[in-house]
């Protein structure tokens, strides 16, 4: 399999495993979890998922960083597990969640952009005519073309977008020093130690877990997710990266439809198709 049939393959099994971590997610929360409980519990369990992970499977390429590494690791462990989660979950807490899933994947406007100062990557009139009609199709299949009504917190999901989008691009560049399982490791070890300092000041009881099948099965998933993402980021560009797994809302609604019986309307449809049809010209012209 080539880089360009691989690169496709994984970022469409990473956006099967983020669908899937979505579903488990919302389910979790619908049971009356708290958000922070939960994020705490989740990422600090997926944390050691991952890195038994690194060390049965690749021991050999385990490395200390130095300590310009550790500077870079601490950043995109803050920003992208534990800043980008705390500032989104507080957000989607006081919004609506047709707000956040749409808010939320303006990801990929900062990715392409940063990528470009960060990363030199090209930032062309067809790149943004794409980013622009995969926004339209996120749009469509997440609101159903419902206006959406702001507030003041909406912000909130917008920086943690652009959050994800700068740890990305940051882990596009420290990926030349290590390999992706062990980059997934430290990530996920410095991010979920300055999560739980968070969640240990401000949530209460947040070490009581109330469904462990459940909080395991979402923690495997974001192992999963973490090591894909790296995966990907190894043979593709970031801007790659970012515009495909916007199939991301297509599987989740997908899924809605078949284990939660949620309604499936003829203008997500449509929005359906134009995440489809951008993803395969994404693909063809192997941004």
């Amino acid at each position: 399999m080539d880089h360009k049939a691989k690169g496709l393959f994984l970022v469409l099994l990473m956006s099967v495993v983020w669908a899937i971590l979505i579903i488990l997610s919302k389910a979790i929360l619908n049971k009356g979890v708290p958000v922070f409980t939960y994020l705490f519990q989740m990422i600090c369990l997926a944390a050691v998922l991952v890195s038994l992970y690194a060390f049965l499977f690749h021991r050999d390429k385990i490395v200390a960083p130095n300590r310009s590494q550790v500077k870079y690791l601490i950043m995109i462990g803050a920003t992208g597990t534990a800043l980008a989660n705390i500032i989104g979950y507080y957000g989607l807490e006081s919004s609506s969640s047709i707000n956040y899933g749409f808010l939320v994947k303006t990801t990929v406007v900062f990715t392409v952009i940063l990528a470009h100062f960060m990363l030199k990557e090209v930032l062309d009139f067809h790149k943004i005519l794409l980013v622009i009609m995969l926004l339209v199709g996120v749009y469509l299949i997440t609101t159903e073309g419902r206006e959406l009504i702001p507030n003041r917190y909406d912000i909130l999901i917008v920086m943690s977008a652009f959050f994800y989008a700068f740890a990305n691009n940051l882990s596009k560049i420290v990926l030349r020093n290590f390999d992706p399982a062990v980059l997934s490791m430290y990530r996920m070890i410095f991010g979920s130690v300055l999560l739980a300092v968070f969640v240990i000041a401000v949530q209460k009881e947040f070490y009581v877990v109330q469904y462990p099948l459940e909080i395991a099965l979402a923690s495997l998933h974001m192992a999963m997710l973490m090591i894909l993402i790296y995966r990907t980021l190894r043979i593709t560009s970031v801007s790659y990266l970012s515009m495909m797994s916007m199939s991301t809302p297509v599987i989740v609604t997908i899924l809605g439809v078949v284990f939660l019986n949620e309604h499936f309307s003829l203008i997500q449809a449509l929005g359906g198709i134009l995440i489809i049809l951008s993803g395969v010209f994404i693909h063809l012209k192997n941004i």
